[in-house]
């Protein structure tokens, strides 16, 4: 039996006493966003279309404790900092945002509960999904919230944890949950408290001020590595001239490449954007993706992509259309060991086989695509590139992100069971939304399972029904069983996906 929610809510000022004093030597200092964090924050702010949440959608058994939900929860926003910043704009649209500590942070808002109406179904929880993911943050918060889901089927509830993808990638959001997660029932004693961070406040003037002292050391910094770099490029270029232009002539081919900007999706059936999207998840065995790639000498992310685009070359078909190949976008990591939880990904544009039938071919032709665009030089200066998008109308930002017919990623998460608030995790679902695509399909790894999350935009995926029966189909050909989307809460049959608003 469940616990009224009344019985487990702590009063505010109970939370307040036990939240430890914040220490002067524990101020943090305004962090200038990186240029691609930049980039999507700039795009998302003037076109809807591009807004970019990320929801962890997690599935426990149970209920669990909440007064210890809230307790991890101020924990985590004490050792990542993050959680306790905020994004500060200056007066113009091309100076580059800050994150601050937030002198006002109100844990209490961040995190919320209710209990769904009956019957408590995986429909009400992928509504809720979809009304959260087409909602946009306070922008005058920390760019987070949390929501628990009580009263599911099968005396099951459901956790939703949504992230503004400025502050963190799919990888960034595990680390996070690092400080959240437990690997016993009983949980883990993590000791006293951290303090709370701090840090110095700014307005427009403050902000303008930072950045021109930023600016400054930004420049300093800029010619010293020019330098550094010089010596090591002079000295091969006087060993070895041939070698050396090379070097630099597949540089400038590799910048263009990944600057190159498509006209229109590839196709016409998948063409048309909106600001609404709905949801679907599938579950795999992930011995059996593992299978189905390592038996051909390839990777997970191989069968993956194999079984997307089987999928959308079956539902472009259902519709009439024809199509070779299909343009993607691929976060790649550029995450290395020791980073914190920002963003580290870069996306690269390509075009993938779809109309190639045979599993074999199709699998090996993308993966030496994928693995050509992973080795691109130029990926490790994107970063830098993306900095020039200031100087870029959104409009020309936003047509370009509608150039993709569809959005794949691949995240490796937690490899064995985990509980929260002492309940056991199920399931964790990664919702990112379309962000201007005409679906985004990405797979998280939890324990044993590959669960898939799916995000479709309305105006273009118009039979979600159909599509998620063909998704399935393109899914099953690789695993080699019937795929149907899953629904945790009623193991015993697939969810009603319903379809989008006219």
């Amino acid at each position: 039996m469940t616990k009224p929610a009344a019985q487990k809510v702590p009063p505010n000022e109970r939370a307040a006493k036990k939240m430890p004093p914040v220490q002067a030597d524990n101020l943090l200092p305004p962090q200038r966003l990186s240029g691609w964090d930049f980039a999507t924050w700039r795009a998302a702010s003037d076109d809807p279309i591009l807004r970019s949440p990320i929801i962890g959608l997690i599935v426990l058994e149970g209920e669990p404790n909440w007064n210890q939900l809230v307790e991890r929860f101020d924990r985590a926003s004490r050792m990542a900092p993050v959680l306790r910043q905020k994004v500060v704009s200056g007066p113009v649209d091309a100076m580059t945002p800050r994150l601050v500590i937030d002198a006002d942070f109100d844990l209490s808002f961040h995190l919320r509960r209710f209990r769904v109406s009956l019957p408590g179904d995986w429909p009400q929880v992928l509504d809720e999904v979809r009304r959260q993911s087409m909602t946009d943050f306070d922008l005058h918060r920390p760019l987070w919230r949390v929501t628990l889901l009580e009263g599911l089927e099968g005396e099951k509830s459901a956790l939703l944890i949504k992230l503004h993808h400025t502050i963190a990638d799919g990888q960034g959001a595990i680390l996070l949950g690092a400080t959240v997660f437990d690997f016993s029932p009983g949980g883990t004693d993590l000791g006293p408290m951290p303090p709370a961070p701090a840090g110095e406040q700014l307005d427009h003037v403050g902000l303008v001020s930072h950045a021109m002292r930023d600016a400054t050391s930004r420049v300093a910094r800029t010619a010293r590595e020019v330098v550094e770099a010089a010596v090591p490029l002079v000295t091969k270029v006087l060993a070895n001239p041939s070698e050396a232009l090379d070097e630099m002539s597949a540089m400038l081919r590799s910048v263009a490449k990944l600057l190159a900007v498509p006209m229109r999706p590839l196709s016409a059936t998948m063409a048309k954007r909106s600001v609404n999207h709905h949801f679907l998840t599938y579950d795999l065995p992930l011995a059996e993706l593992k299978v189905a790639s390592k038996s051909r000498g390839l990777s997970l992310n191989d069968a993956f992509m194999a079984g997307i685009t089987a999928g959308l070359r079956l539902y472009l078909e259902a519709n009439g259309e024809a199509v070779d190949t299909l343009r993607v976008n691929l976060p790649i990591s550029l995450r290395k060991q020791g980073d914190e939880a920002f963003n580290a990904v870069s996306i690269a544009r390509f075009e993938v086989p779809v109309a190639e039938v045979d599993l074999d071919k199709r699998m090996h032709a993308i993966h030496q695509i994928v693995q050509q665009w992973r080795s691109e030089p130029a990926l490790g200066l994107t970063d830098a590139l993306a900095e020039m998008s200031r100087v870029v109308p959104t409009e020309m930002l936003s047509a370009a992100a509608r150039t993709s017919d569809f959005t794949a990623s691949n995240v490796a998460g937690v490899p064995v069971p985990v509980w929260l608030g002492g309940s056991r995790v199920l399931r964790m679902y990664p919702m990112v939304a379309t962000i201007g695509a005409a679906t985004n399909i990405t797979l998280l790894s939890y324990n044993s399972l590959a669960s898939i999350g799916v995000s479709t935009d309305d105006a273009a995926i118009t039979d979600l029904d159909l599509f998620a029966k063909c998704l399935g189909e393109g899914l099953a050909e690789v695993v080699g069983h019937p795929v149907s989307p899953a629904d945790p809460l009623a193991p015993d049959g697939p969810v009603v996906t319903g379809q989008p608003a006219a």
